[in-house]
Parts: C-alpha cells; structure tokens; sequence
C-alpha cells in the first residue's frame, strides 16, 4: 500500500518471509521487513537456505491450496495451515533438498526469458525511444465525450460451455473464463465451432466485470459473459481496443459489482467515455499512438530490468535507459544515479545533472509525493542493517533551504574528511547525531552513526568538515 518512515520494533515483521493476505487468500513472497494489516498472515522457513527462489516454489503449492482456506474464518486460518501438508523433495538423509528446488525454480525463470526475448525481437519495438508524438500524447489534454456503448458496439451474449463439457488442453482454440490473469484465457481446447466467438473482440465477464481483449477466436464458460465488437473499422485495431478495454472499465465499474452484475440488458443504457478529434468524432488514431507509447514504455523497463537482473549485462550491451516524458519527471519517476555521479554533483551544490543517469525509478505506486529536489541511489555495504540492505534503492532529497531544519537523528548522504570503506570515497550513509555549544550554538561533536552495531561510529570533530548532502526519504 505504500512505504512509512516509521520503526516500532514490537509490530515490524521479519523479511525472507511468506506472507498471505487473508481477504484474497493470495500468498506473496516479502524479501524486506516489513508492517501489514490485521488480515495478514506470515509463514517463517524453520530450515536452512530460504530465499526468493525456494519461496516460489512454496508459493505454488500454498497458492494450489488457497482455495479450501476461502470459506475459513480469519482466526481458524492458522490452525488449518499449519496441519495442510505438501510434498517436498528430500536427500538421501532426509533433509529438504533446497539446492534442488533453488534449480528447479531458476530453470523456470531462464525458460520465461526465453520467450520474453522472442517476444522483444517480434514486438518491433527494438528502439524504445518514444517519438516527439508519442510523447505528446501521453502528456496532452486530450477532450472525451460520452458515446452509447450500444450505438458503437454490436453486444451480443456468449454461449455457454460447462466446465463438464471441457477437456482442458485438447486444442487450440482459448477457453475464455470472466477470471483476471492470462488475458482470462483458462486453457485451450477443441469443441464445437459453432459455439465459438468471433476474435478481435472485446469480452465483458458477466458476473465480475474482468474486461479483455481477445485477439483470436475463443470459447466462452458462460452465457452472462458479454462480446462487444466496434462497428467502426478503423477501431479494430489490438492497440485502439487496448485503449478502450481500459475505457469501458473506467466507465462501468463504478456501477457494477459481483451484486449487481452487468448484463446486455442493462448495457442498454451505459455510456462510455472516448477521446474525441476536432470533428467530434472517437479519436482512434490517438488511441493507437498513446497505448504504443505505454507498450515502449513497458517494454523499455522490461528489457532494462532484464539487464540489471542479468549476471551477463556486458555480453548483453548498455543498460537501457527508458525515455521518460518532462511531465512525468520528479513526478511519476525519479532518476536514478550511480553513487559517484550523484555524490559529485551534489557535493559541488549544482543541480542534479541530466548526465550519467542510470534510469528512471516509477514510484507513482510508492505512497509519495515526489519533487525535483529527489533522487535515487543504489545502497552499498551492510552498516545501516536491518533498514537499508546492500543495493537497496534509497530515495533523498537534497538538503538545502528548501528542506532544511535539523538534521539530528536523521539518516542522511554526508560528505566528511576520511573514506568510507563500504563506498571507496568520502561519501557515505549514516545517521546523524550532533551534540552543541549552548552557547554558540555551533556543534562541538558530530558522529555519524551505523544502524549496524557491528560497525564503528565515525566521529567528527572540530577540525573536521562534514557536510550533509540529502536526507533519506524513503527506501524502496
């Protein structure tokens, strides 16, 4: 839900911990530590070699069961958990063969990359770079207009084919279910042609409002489902039907719900709002141009995550810097720097440099508001343990008349008089403490001070020159 710059020792929660939340029975891997609400369960490994990987595989076992804990009350959770039983690979001794679950996982992710990488070289997006009018669109005041969903649809009801009825996995046509995840695609199979729906399509799930675009022809599981296809030719585009699949949701959901579900009859009388051109008519053209910017956009941060994540990134090339639009910076994004460049630009008192930037960090999910004053580096060492881990991604903000105040117990970027071994430079991360003159007012001891009590505190005295740089706002 977002981040908190809080610490209360008794309610923070161990990371390299599962975690279940308890309204949607969802199980999630947490590497950091962490707070949660009332309704959040936590599993802790009781043996050797936990990480993200072996969680995975835990994940997907404990996500298989999810369902016989839906019907549960909240307080009887733990107690059914704790008695569910799984099979689990074991050596010749006995012990949980982590290594091998480690592989197993691993092997799935290289086999994802795989076809993410197939996927890269036929999305014809191989520079990600968006044009001058790629740009505009995602930052232009585009007019909308309410149209009759019935005026520019033909709605039809899909037909219905039980489960019973289903052999999943017999062919290739999608079996199209009102569930989210997979684009609602359940399985593939071979039935009746006549029970197909026509592709190139919008379906509605009748009962849960999931809205998608289905490219192919498909299969549906139930008659409440709805099938909307745009009379207008030019809007039978996948990106144009993109753009208003997220329309329609916008539209609709705030009507409907599991309790008062959509229907072709109610549709009747439902209007969806559409950007409009000059003439007052839907602007597919813009539709088209604005979700191929968001498609670069994504796939920029895919394919740059994918560097990153890399233990090859320079057989692979540069690391791939997303463009982002002026509107969106220190908005939606912050840029992230490698340490010495950050440090030497603010050491200097100069405006962060638009040189040497290593991405752009979204934090619009974050539970902040961002300023241009804000940056991102990549954490180094484990002194300020547990808080911030090596290669953390910390958020500061410069420290200046803008900002400033007191700086005492305040994690903070300083620039002092001898090298920090955990950063090879004068540049380090620590909390700042300051004892003062009562009657100067001018400190008579500074320590900068590791969250780590295995590392020393650096004490500053007179002599000495530190300077705070920026004051840590938040860890991602």
């Amino acid at each position: 839900m977002g981040y908190v710059d809080y610490y209360d020792e008794d309610h923070l929660i161990k990371g390299n911990s599962i975690a279940v939340g308890m309204m949607g029975m969802q199980f999630f891997y947490m590497p950091h530590n962490f707070y949660a609400g009332q309704f959040t369960k936590t599993a802790f490994p009781s043996f050797e070699g936990f990480n993200e990987w072996v969680a995975q595989w835990f994940i997907s076992w404990f996500n298989k069961s999810s369902e016989k804990f839906l019907s549960m009350l909240v307080r009887d959770f733990e107690k059914a958990f704790n008695a569910t039983e799984i099979i689990v690979p074991r050596k010749a001794n006995g012990d949980l063969a982590v290594d091998f679950i480690e592989s197993i996982v691993r092997s799935y992710k290289d086999s994802h990359i795989e076809v993410i990488n197939e996927y890269f070289d036929s999305s014809g997006f191989e520079d990600c770079t968006l044009t001058t009018e790629e740009e505009r669109a995602l930052t232009a005041k585009v007019p909308y207009k309410p149209f009759d969903i019935v005026k520019e649809f033909h709605v039809a009801n899909s037909h219905n084919i039980l489960k019973s009825d289903v052999v999943f996995g017999s062919g290739s046509t999608p079996y199209v279910t009102a569930c989210e995840g997979n684009n609602s695609i359940v399985s593939y199979i071979s039935y009746k042609d006549e029970a197909k729906e026509e592709g190139n399509s919008i379906m509605i799930g009748g009962k849960t409002l999931v809205i998608t675009y289905q490219p192919e022809d498909f299969f549906s599981n139930d008659s409440h489902n709805l099938v909307l296809k745009i009379n207008d030719v030019n809007g039978r585009t996948e990106a144009a039907q993109l753009f208003m699949v997220a329309t329609l949701y916008k539209s609709l959901s705030p009507k409907y719900s599991w309790g008062d579900s959509i229907s072709k009859a109610k549709i009747q009388k439902d209007k969806v709002s559409f950007p409009i051109d000059t003439n007052g008519r839907i602007d597919f053209a813009f539709m088209e141009t604005y979700i191929r910017a968001i498609m670069k956009q994504t796939i920029g941060k895919l394919k740059a995550a994918m560097m990153t994540d890399s233990e090859d990134v320079a057989v692979k090339g540069e690391l791939l810097k997303i463009t982002v639009p002026s509107s969106d910076r220190f908005t939606r994004y912050l840029p992230l720097y490698p340490f010495h460049i950050a440090c030497g630009a603010l050491g200097s008192g100069d405006a962060l440099p638009e040189d040497g930037i290593e991405g752009w960090v979204d934090i619009s999910s974050c539970g902040f508001k961002a300023n241009e004053q804000m940056f991102v580096v990549h954490a180094k060492g484990e002194s300020m343990l547990p808080k911030i881990k090596p290669e953390d991604l910390c958020v500061f903000e410069k420290y200046g008349a803008a900002n400033g105040g007191s700086r005492d117990g305040k994690i903070v970027l300083v620039r002092q008089s001898s090298a920090d071994d955990d950063y090879g430079c004068q540049y380090t991360i620590k909390e700042y403490h300051s004892e003062k003159d009562p009657q100067t007012g001018r400190n008579v001891k500074v320590e900068l001070r590791p969250l780590n009590s295995k590392y020393p505190t650096i004490e500053i005295g007179e002599a000495d020159q530190v300077d705070v740089v920026a004051v840590l706002k938040y860890v991602l």
